[in-house]
C-alpha cells in the first residue's frame, strides 16, 4: 500500500539509519572520532581525502599517507567503508548505465549515470521506495521502506564515479542530482549531510551549483533547506496547472496546493543568476494542451526560474500513459516560448534498461531489513 499525502508524518520522519559505514561520516564527524583515538585533524583530512578523493576501497591503501597505526586503529575497530554489498550494471544503447546498488542493511537501490561529452550526470536515490504515490513514477507504488544514510547515498556516488574514469587523474565533471527513487526532501537532514560530504574541500569538492534537489514539493522542507547557507539547486515537480489534476496526479498537492507552493517558491532566496527548475512530466491527453502551457508560462514568471519539459516515460505501473507526439510536444514547447517563459525539453536517457525518469522501481518481495 502506498502512503497518502494526508497520513504520513512529513514534519518529523525517523531517518531509520545509524551511522556504521566510514562513508556516513563528514570530515567533522571523522576527526572527532580520530581524536578520541589521539589522531590529528590532520590525518583525519588524509582519510577523508582518499575515502571520498581518492576513492579507496580498503584502509591499507592509505598507507603512506597516514601513520600505520591509524590504519591498525581503523582494522580493529571493524569500521566498514562501504554500504553497498554488490551492485549490477545495465547498460543503455544511448551510453547511459543503470546501477542497481544492493545495500548491507537491506533493500536495492537504482541510479543512472548518463554522459554529456565530458560531463556526466549521476541520478541517486534517497530512499528505498516513496511515500509520495506520483502516479506517473514507478518507484510510488513501492511504497515508503526507509530512509539511507548519508553513506548509502555517497557510495552510489562513488561507486558510479569510478565508472566515469573520475579516479585515473583527470577527473570528469560531475553533476550530482537527488532525482532518482525517493522524495530527497523527506529525508533533508540526510540529504544535507551528503551534499557536505560531496562538496567538502577535502572530498570531492563538488561545487553547491553542480548538485540538485528534486523534489514534489514539500512546502515546509523547501522553507527549511533555504535557510541553509550552502545548499544544492532545486528542481521542483510540477506536472499539472491545476489542483485538481495536480492532485489526481502528485497527492502531495493535497497537502499543499498550488498556491501554496508557488507562494513559497517567490520567497525562495535565489543566489546569483540562479533559477528554479520546474520539472513538468507532459503526458499525453492529460497535461500537454495549450491551455496548460499558457498556465505553466504565468507560474514560471512568478520568479526566476526554467522550466524542464519531460516526455512520460511509459512503464507498466502507470498503463495509459504514454508520452505526446513530437508535433504535440513541440507544439507545448513554443506556447512556452511565446509566452515568455525559459524552457528546455530533457530527452530521458536508459529507457531501454527503464532507467529513465520515473522509472525506477524493485520488487519488495522477500524484503529484509535489519531490527
Amino acid at each position: 500500500m502506498v502512503a497518502s499525502a494526508s497520513n504520513f508524518a512529513w514534519e518529523n520522519p525517523s531517518t531509520n539509519v545509524t551511522a556504521r559505514f566510514a562513508y556516513d561520516y563528514s570530515f567533522e564527524d571523522l576527526a572527532v572520532l580520530f581524536a578520541a583515538w589521539g589522531f590529528s585533524p590532520a590525518q583525519a583530512a588524509r582519510t577523508f581525502t582518499g575515502l571520498h578523493r581518492r576513492g579507496i576501497s580498503d584502509y591499507r591503501s592509505l598507507a603512506g599517507t597516514v601513520p600505520n597505526q591509524l590504519i591498525d586503529k581503523l582494522e580493529q575497530e571493524s569500521l566498514p567503508i562501504d554500504p553497498v554489498s554488490s551492485l549490477e550494471t545495465r547498460p543503455s544503447a544511448d551510453g547511459a548505465t543503470k546501477f542497481l546498488f544492493h545495500l548491507v542493511r537491506g533493500g536495492t537501490v537504482e541510479g543512472v549515470l548518463m554522459p554529456f561529452g565530458k560531463r556526466f550526470t549521476l541520478c541517486i536515490s534517497s530512499q528505498v521506495g516513496c511515500a509520495l504515490g506520483c502516479t506517473f513514477c514507478a518507484t510510488g507504488t513501492m511504497g515508503f521502506r526507509r530512509h539511507l544514510s548519508s553513506g548509502e547515498m555517497v557510495a552510489q556516488v562513488l561507486h558510479m564515479r569510478r565508472l566515469s574514469g573520475g579516479f585515473n587523474g583527470k577527473a570528469a565533471r560531475l553533476n550530482v542530482v537527488f532525482m532518482g527513487m525517493g522524495e530527497p526532501l523527506h529525508n533533508l537532514t540526510n540529504v544535507m549531510a551528503t551534499f557536505e560530504i560531496l562538496t567538502h574541500r577535502h572530498g570531492m569538492v563538488l561545487p553547491d551549483r553542480d548538485v540538485a534537489v528534486s523534489t514534489s514539493g514539500l512546502v515546509s522542507k523547501i522553507q527549511e533547506i533555504s535557510s541553509f547557507n550552502r545548499r544544492p539547486q532545486l528542481m521542483v515537480s510540477i506536472a499539472a496547472t491545476t489542483d485538481y489534476r495536480r492532485s489526481q496526479l502528485m497527492p502531495v498537492n493535497r497537502r499543499w496546493p498550488l498556491e501554496s507552493l508557488l507562494t513559497c517558491l517567490e520567497s525562495y532566496p535565489l543566489r546569483k543568476r540562479e533559477r528554479i527548475m520546474l520539472s513538468y512530466v507532459v503526458i499525453a491527453g492529460v497535461n500537454d494542451d495549450a491551455e496548460n502551457a499558457s498556465r505553466l508560462a504565468a507560474m514560471s514568471k512568478r520568479f526566476p526560474s526554467l522550466i524542464n519539459l519531460i516526455p512520460m516515460n511509459p512503464h507498466e505501473t502507470a498503463p495509459g500513459m504514454t508520452e505526446p507526439g513530437e508535433v504535440r510536444l513541440q507544439g507545448f514547447y513554443e506556447t512556452l516560448m511565446d509566452h515568455g517563459a525559459f524552457v528546455t525539453i530533457r530527452r530521458s536517457r536508459g529507457r531501454d534498461v527503464a532507467g529513465a525518469c520515473g522509472q525506477l522501481v524493485q520488487s519488495l518481495n522477500p524484503y529484509q531489513l535489519e531490527p
